[in-house]
């Protein structure tokens, strides 16, 4: 078992995790940053990002490594390890991996909302990044004119359902499984009023193509069809893992880390930043959040002694 002391400990490596590393080593304290055993971020996949501001276009993965590059450059340390227990009430707080043991002043929450592995779709992570997303903001524009299928059925879907819309995007609404049709009647409706089919007995069984998007598979009580689409927009709840709720950490009714808009958690010296708080949900709102997250924090250290 390895030990470890810090001033800051940062949990997660993808763009708000990085940035707020950059922040807090760039100010000249310690600073650790726990690395998740698999990837460190949905950028690791490698696509191309379009929507991050000073680059027209590029590889994400390439943007991950510049983040990383630069606080490493700045000084931040990284250890590798899936975190197994929190103690965030106390002071200094403690963070253990399968084969570490973290003490730290300040700790910021970056873990992203990673997707539940056994709730995937057979071929949904395959195409991830070439046609398979889960962003309208990010990725609707790519699709104006086009067939999409959309597939979920919360509010944050409808809401995402409307702007694929609003795009250009020829939408076709997959619910799934609805467990109160009632409750989305109206945004049944207004679908059909604006020429959005709805498959409302239907699953997603297979997304397929070799090597883009290129159909979906609906299974329903009526047996199964085939409908051709350029892309699958994924629309997905995912709660956040009982560890966080289990340590004290407040979360919302969207199974989100509850912060306020200085990032704070309601625990004194914990912060939280990117996918994990379901802010923007994009690449620079992470990046934003980090950065407010490590300004928070080291506003903390200065105030605590």
């Amino acid at each position: 078992m390895k030990n470890y002391a810090t001033d800051i400990l940062i949990v997660g490596a993808g763009p708000a995790g990085l940035t707020a590393a950059i922040y807090a080593a760039r100010s000249g304290k310690k600073t650790l940053v726990l690395e998740g055993e698999r990837a460190a971020s949905r950028l690791a996949l490698g696509y191309d990002l379009e929507n991050y501001p000073g680059f027209p276009s590029i590889n994400s993965n390439d943007l991950l490594a510049r983040f990383r590059e630069q606080a490493g450059g700045f000084g931040a340390e990284f250890v590798r390890g899936d975190t197994i227990a929190l103690s965030l009430t106390t002071d200094p707080k403690y963070v253990s991996t399968t084969d570490s043991f973290i003490e730290a002043k300040a700790v910021i929450l970056a873990t992203g909302k990673p997707f539940a592995k056994e709730r995937l779709i057979p071929g949904e992570e395959r195409l991830l990044g070439y046609g398979v997303s889960y962003c309208a903001v990010c990725d609707g524009p790519l699709y104006k004119g086009r067939d999409v299928a959309a597939y979920g059925h919360s509010a944050e879907a409808v809401e995402d359902i409307w702007i694929l819309e609003q795009t250009g995007v020829r939408v076709h609404w997959i619910p799934g499984r609805v467990k109160d049709p009632a409750a989305l009647e109206e945004a049944f409706t207004k679908a059909e009023k604006i020429g959005i089919p709805v498959y409302g007995n239907a699953e997603i069984k297979e997304i397929a193509g070799d090597k883009n998007v290129e159909r979906i598979i609906l299974k329903s009580t009526a047996g199964e069809r085939s409908l051709d689409v350029d892309a699958v927009f994924v629309f997905r709840e995912v709660p956040t893992g009982p560890l966080f709720a289990k340590s004290g950490l407040a979360i919302d009714h969207k199974q989100c880390l509850a912060v306020d808009r200085f990032q704070r958690t309601n625990l004194e010296g914990v912060f939280a930043a990117g996918d994990l708080t379901c802010g923007g949900l994009q690449v620079v709102s992470a990046a934003g959040e980090g950065c407010v997250a490590a300004l928070q924090a080291l506003a903390y250290l200065r105030k605590s002694g």
